[in-house]
């Protein structure tokens, strides 16, 4: 069971994206649902009401963070573990779980070092990288 103002964010959390759906179900509607509901409604009332006096057209926000991949054309960036060797022919797929867990140590402190100097290009690079070791 949940609170009317724990139902109430989660919808207005939802509301967020224009093309997203609530659904409340239950064995039985209770008290916090309706009210829940009620204040959905009271809201998005008025909302629409101020985006119609200020014709305002409510669109999806559009984020710059998930197109990071179009970021990596910098060499400098770009890594490849999979050609990573240690010695003549041991391959990054190869390590032990204690050479992987020393990489991915060195490769969370080079992220954190990226962040700290706001290169979050690069950051983003290496925390896609780790993501790949972690995944093998």
């Amino acid at each position: 069971m949940r609170s009317t103002t724990s139902l109430v964010q989660i919808i207005g959390r939802a509301a967020r994206n224009p093309d997203s759906e609530v659904v409340l179900y239950g064995d039985n509607i209770t008290e916090s649902m309706i009210k829940a509901l009620r204040e959905t409604y009271r809201r998005r009332s008025v909302q629409m009401s101020y985006n119609k006096k200020h014709r305002i057209d409510p669109k999806k926000a559009i984020s710059n963070v998930k197109a990071i991949e179009a970021v990596k054309t910098d060499d400098v960036l770009v890594q490849d573990f999979h050609s990573l060797t240690r010695g003549k022919n041991k391959k990054l797929k190869r390590l032990t779980k204690a050479e992987k867990g020393i990489i991915l140590q060195e490769l969370r402190k080079e992220m954190e070092a990226a962040i700290a100097s706001r290169e979050f290009e690069k950051a983003a690079v290496v925390r896609d990288q780790i993501r790949e070791m972690e995944k093998e």
